[in-house]
């Protein structure tokens, strides 16, 4: 709250001074540090250039600032304890006592480099930045913009600038002595790829766990260590301080994930870019080949978006955060080569927009919409420029400090380009749910399809029948099978397919079809566990509980079954694949809401008494299934020919 109060004050001043150009704003806002910034432009009075470079900076320098206090230094402790150790993050971060300490703990200190920034530190940037980029060979190639932007900047975010160019270019410059003297080196991306391969060598540590609210600052490029944000700034930050154009491109949410994704970039002579990442293997790639479900694509800039603050055109307070001063720009089209257009009618609009006010294009990540573009009615429609598809959208507004959609969510196809609106309660259908997130996430129940569940009277299995083949993969906890019953045996099993290490749950022989008590005998089967567990070895499979598993030692030739002691005849087989809980579990409590006027309605709560929830929702709704009893991991969907289809 504080910082975007302050903000508002600095934009207040940038209202004030109407008339003036952007770097007399930008000195007017600096206040009492406005002779230190008179400083840098009377001593590049004389250079050209460098005072073209300092213009840059100083001018979007009021949209730029940092933290200081005991918080961010807990975060810096944490990164370069991740990458000093062998402990987990969430280890590290109990270590750090984060919550558990005085009510101090919590608070930071806000700063605006426009009115902190010491003249001394700026020249010192700069002329380090301009001696690198005219002394490295591959210098040549980048233009004096693409300079200002990806490698000028003194800073990647909202870190507290400082110095690091020259102990950075010290430490990795000497990774770029193969390639400096052959003709190639002219080329920024191709010597971009020798750094990247010379970089992943040294085993950059990726976790998805985010502890930080700040960024790590330039240490990051010596620790090598945290999420896809925080491994792009280290890899920005090392390619910047050797002369390589480099920076951020980002989704602000991922079309088809509850997270946003950060990546790097390295642009090349036509106005395109080269992808790449510390985590991708393999060498930089062209940006147009990247396939994942976007939405669109942002490039973090140091400069703010002017045209797009020109086109909002609204006072910063009823603007969402994330465009308020955009440092981005969009690069989608870069990216795809199926972005559309989008229109939307004012007719679809379950709430109307007040006048002149932006209207946002989201994603859905959880039960939230977050906003990944920006727009205004006109001509009776709102239009949205450069949208990659294979994606659910709605639109919102801002209010309240809040997003509240406007419309029903839709899905935009990408090669076809056409959209479809979901179902709003005109006609009502009965639902019948199995899971509340997109199977992707349980690689597990893949490893049973080519499983069989066999059945001999030889304890080697020497002599067997095949009762039962899986040939698609299982969608519920509990999945039934049905076999014929008309011969008796004595040792009944499962036996994976190669390569599963016997993934599975649960399994129960049951003598007729109609039986909810399964069979009982001996548990037999293949000794050893893949982690030396004894909790993961096959008496998992028969000890009632779904979430225990059998995970065999080996990828091959793993099973687990009973010896009854003597025939016995079966009518049904009922299995469980190993998962990670995104199934129904009895017991728990859940919610199902639907998308409807005003954002998520609620269908009704329950506990679920079997591996199935039913419910009757509006025909062709967007849907959403809460777990109230735990887990995290839920996604959107809808309901299709009996099935559900995640988005």
């Amino acid at each position: 709250m504080k910082k975007i109060l302050s903000i508002i004050a600095l934009s207040i001043a940038i209202v004030a001074c109407g008339g003036k150009t952007n770097l007399e704003t930008a000195l007017i806002q600096a206040g009492g540090n406005c002779a230190e910034l008179e400083k840098v432009l009377n001593h590049y009075a004389e250079d050209s250039l460098k005072y073209k470079a300092a213009c840059f900076l100083i001018e979007n320098m009021p949209y730029h600032y940092y933290y200081t206090g005991e918080e961010v230094d807990y975060e810096k402790q944490f990164f370069k304890m991740l990458h000093e150790t062998t402990l987990s993050p969430e280890v590290i971060a109990d270590s750090l006592n984060r919550g558990k300490m005085n009510e101090q703990f919590g608070k930071t200190e806000l700063k605006y480099d426009i009115q902190e920034m010491d003249s001394a530190y700026l020249v010192r940037n700069i002329d380090w930045a301009f001696k690198v980029w005219h002394e490295q060979p591959w210098g040549k190639k980048v233009s004096f913009e693409n300079f200002c932007e990806y490698m000028l900047p003194y800073r990647v975010g909202d870190e507290c600038p400082v110095e690091w160019r020259e102990r950075l270019y010290d430490k990795y410059n000497s990774l770029l002595d193969s390639i400096r003297l052959k003709p190639e080196s002219v080329y920024p991306w191709i010597v971009a790829d020798v750094l990247l391969d010379s970089l992943k060598k040294r085993a950059p540590r990726f976790v998805s766990y985010s502890y930080a609210k700040h960024s790590a600052g330039p240490e990051i490029a010596d620790w090598l260590s945290g999420n896809c944000e925080d491994l792009a700034d280290a890899f920005t930050y090392i390619y910047r301080a050797l002369g390589i154009p480099s920076g951020c491109d980002e989704m602000l949410m991922r079309g088809d994930n509850n997270v946003p994704h950060y990546w790097n970039f390295v642009p090349d002579d036509h106005c395109d870019a080269f992808f790449c990442s510390l985590l991708y293997p393999g060498p930089l790639i062209q940006s147009h080949t990247y396939d994942a479900p976007r939405g669109k694509v942002y490039r973090r800039m140091f400069s703010v978006n002017r045209d797009m603050m020109k086109m909002m055109n609204q006072p910063p307070e009823k603007i969402h955060p994330t465009f308020r001063y955009p440092l981005m720009q969009d690069v989608t089209n870069i990216y795809s080569d199926c972005e559309q257009t989008i229109r939307i009618p004012e007719s679809r609009f379950l709430i109307r927009p007040e006048q002149d006010e932006v209207i946002y294009l989201c994603l859905p990540s959880h039960m939230e919409w977050v906003p990944v573009a920006v727009s205004k009615c006109k001509d009776g429609q709102v239009s949205f420029e450069n949208v990659d598809g294979n994606a659910v959208f709605c639109l919102s507004v801002y209010r309240d400090k809040k997003l509240l959609p406007i419309s029903v969510p839709f899905w935009v196809h990408k090669e076809l380009k056409y959209f479809r609106y979901f179902g709003n309660g005109e006609e009502m259908e009965q639902v019948i749910i199995l899971h509340k997130f997109n199977l992707f996430i349980e690689p597990f129940i893949d490893r049973m399809v080519g499983g069989a569940f066999e059945g001999s009277n030889d304890a080697g299995f020497r002599k067997k029948d095949t009762l039962y083949l899986i040939e698609e993969k299982p969608v519920r906890l509990y999945n039934v099978a049905y076999v014929d019953k008309s011969k008796g045996y004595r040792y009944l099993r499962y036996y994976a397919p190669a390569g599963s290490y016997c993934n599975i749950s649960e399994v129960g022989f049951y003598g007729e079809t109609g039986d909810t008590i399964p069979l009982k005998g001996e548990v037999i089967g293949t000794p050893g566990s893949f982690d030396g567990d004894k909790g993961h070895w096959y008496m998992s499979a028969f000890d009632g509980d779904p979430y225990t598993s059998f995970d065999y030692k080996q990828p091959d030739g793993g099973w687990a079954g009973i010896d009854f002691g003597k025939p016995v005849s079966v009518g049904k087989i009922v299995f469980t694949p190993r998962n990670r809980v995104n199934f129904i579990r009895k017991g728990d409590k859940y919610e199902l809401f639907y998308a409807g006027k005003g954002g998520w309605i609620s269908a009704g709560t329950t506990v679920a008494n079997s591996d199935s929830l039913v419910y009757n929702v509006p025909k062709g709704a967007l849907l959403y299934l809460k777990n109230h009893s735990g887990g995290v991991d839920e996604r959107i969907f809808e309901y299709v020919d009996g099935e559900q289809v995640f988005w």
